[in-house]
């Protein structure tokens, strides 16, 4: 009966995640890796390239909104089968209503939601993720040589999924290590799971070689960054945490965390503490020195929510557990349904141009309209004219709608778009898009001379949400 519920929580959620994804436009990361998908190559300046090679499944069968919608769809459905698969296997002798309640908590927060629509690296890190805990649980309690294959093949997948997956194997090793399985190392097995797991990941290590480690340096420098540690800024990235996700999964969750050290030795709650706290505890760390964001976490809470679980089903007696479960069910369905009915037909009040949901609106019709404009614009000596755009989050959502069209951005940070499409040269001439909302330097500044066309208002209820505003620019001079 578990899991007939626990199928059914899935469907349901997929339909709606299925009713969502052709009413709203691509977010800048969604836009972003779809371009993955549209340029292929063994990795990228900012990310390994499984979301890009999962685009690029779709791609030959359609390019719409929905279609690139579907990718994340049918990874969430698969986490959620996966986790209910998971929670059953680390405390066998609970009932399968624990594995329910597990995959509830973990689908009731927002951004779990959210990443049941859009594609981003957390979406396939989940999925495999959760694929190589359970395999290496069962390669390190019973040795056998076909669970340590499919562990360095999930291990080696994650980590084409996303960089954080390092934890992973940070975790497999205290695992070992904490459940007196050291002997394993002794074995072909755990040896054969880190051959299989690096020869997957090849292609980034040879796209990184190739281009001087860019993207290594990269998310150094990006997960690094800050003057200093802060509690305010500790503080603040934990409350993020807690809204984000189910309010009683983030309580529960470390309050399930911190008891559990006192039962380590029993298997499940040894294998959730090694498994969930390093990409926990790394985040909220690092949540010091900068503000993470919250799907970052997502792989540690998915984790974590077995264990919170079985807390929650030993302590639902009191009435300091259940007051604070139903609050949190209330809001996190209160949150879901506001959110989604909002992406599924606009009704939000609004002020002219201030639409609280601005950056998903309008951007297929501002890279219409600047494609036409640009074919306007003459050659010159200094080549074609080019589309501009004053950072990389406008620009991916430029190029994907213009596509094939080149986008140059125009800030100084390295990213992307300078591999794929070059950086403006001195001369360079073409069409800059703007939205209403943007803040900074003015990309204007960058050009000899602009002359500004025909803004485009993006109705919303009668009323524009944003407007777009374009100018054909001449005499690109950089500084």
């Amino acid at each position: 009966m578990a899991l007939v519920a626990t199928l059914g929580l899935i469907a349901l959620l997929t339909l709606l995640h299925a009713l969502v994804a052709p009413r709203a436009g691509l977010s800048v990361d969604e836009a972003h890796y779809a371009l993955y998908g549209l340029h292929l190559d063994w990795s990228y300046f900012d990310h390994p390239p499984m979301v890009g090679w999962l685009q690029a499944l779709v791609l030959p069968f359609g390019q719409s909104d929905f279609a690139l919608r579907l990718v994340p769809i049918t990874l969430s459905a698969a986490t959620g089968l996966v986790l209910y698969r998971l929670a059953r296997e680390l405390f066998p002798e609970r009932s399968g209503w624990l594995g329910f309640l597990a995959v509830a908590l973990f689908q009731a927060g927002i951004i779990v939601q959210l990443l049941g629509v859009a594609l981003v690296p957390d979406g396939p890190l989940l999925l495999f993720g959760l694929l190589a805990m359970l395999q290496l649980r069962r390669a390190i309690q019973g040795g056998r040589l076909r669970n340590w294959l499919l562990s360095g093949l999930f291990l080696g997948l994650a980590g084409l999924s996303k960089y954080t997956a390092i934890t992973l194997a940070a975790s497999a090793v205290l695992a070992l290590l904490a459940g007196g399985y050291w002997r394993r190392l002794l074995s072909p097995g755990p040896w054969l799971a880190v051959g299989v797991g690096t020869l997957l990941i090849l292609p980034v290590l040879w796209w990184n070689m190739q281009h001087d480690w860019i993207s290594f340096s990269y998310q150094l420098e990006h997960g690094t960054r800050g003057e200093r540690w802060s509690l305010s800024r500790f503080l603040l990235g934990q409350a993020g945490q807690l809204l984000a996700y189910a309010p009683i999964l983030y309580l529960a969750g470390w309050a399930a965390l911190l008891s559990g050290l006192r039962e380590w030795r029993y298997p499940g709650v040894r294998d959730t503490l090694c498994f969930a706290l390093p990409p926990l505890l790394l985040f909220a760390w690092n949540g010091g020195f900068y503000a993470p964001l919250p799907h970052w976490t997502a792989l540690g809470w998915a984790i974590v929510s077995p264990l919170a679980a079985r807390w929650l089903m030993d302590h639902w007696q009191w009435r300091w557990v259940r007051i604070p479960a139903w609050i949190s069910a209330g809001y996190c369905s209160l949150l879901i349904l506001l959110v989604f009915s909002q992406l599924f037909h606009p009704w939000i009040p609004f002020r002219e141009n201030e639409h609280p949901l601005h950056d998903i609106y309008g951007w297929r019709q501002a890279a219409e309209r600047a494609e036409q404009l640009r074919r306007r614009v003459p050659d010159s000596p200094a080549g074609p004219p080019l589309l501009f755009v004053e950072n990389w989050t406008y620009g991916s959502r430029i190029a994907w709608y213009a596509r094939p069209a080149p986008v140059q951005v125009l800030d100084r940070r390295t990213d992307q778009f300078d591999l794929w499409f070059g950086t403006p040269q001195p001369g360079a001439r073409g069409i800059l898009v703007s939205p209403s909302y943007h803040s900074g330097r003015s990309g204007r500044e960058w050009f000899a001379s602009c002359s500004e066309q025909e803004p485009l208002p993006i109705l919303l209820q009668g009323k524009a949400a944003l407007t777009f505003r374009f100018f054909s620019c001449e005499g690109y001079r950089g500084e």
